[in-house]
């Protein structure tokens, strides 16, 4: 138990004290267990989502504006359901995509829904 608070006190002083030859190793530290967790933490919740985006991108050539515009409105896969229902099932207008570019993004959305 003398160990275990010996430990617990060498810990909180080297997270308290701000002395350079501690603190500059400390924020080094910290800062690369903060890079390992913000890149653990990216995890792809929406997989069709993510396949319609890169189908998209192989399949159809956009510039850059329409490639921003579909990155964010197939961003999850409750956006590329929306997206689907209005624009190719109920045929609403996109003032971002026009008639040839939408089709195929229709075709790629509809068959990456399908399965």
């Amino acid at each position: 138990m003398k160990k275990f608070l010996i430990l617990v006190i060498i810990i909180l002083g080297l997270f308290t004290i701000d002395h350079p030859s501690i603190k500059g190793p400390r924020d080094t530290l910290l800062n690369q267990g903060i890079d390992v967790l913000s890149e653990s933490s990216k995890i792809t919740r929406s997989p069709a989502a993510q396949q319609a985006r890169e189908s998209v991108t192989r399949t159809v050539s956009l510039s850059t504006q329409e490639q921003n515009y579909i990155n964010e409105a197939l961003a999850t896969d409750e956006k590329l359901r929306e997206f689907h229902l209005r624009y190719c099932e109920e045929n609403d207008v996109n003032l971002d995509l026009y008639a040839p570019t939408l089709m195929q993004v229709c075709n790629v959305t509809s068959s990456i829904l399908n399965k």
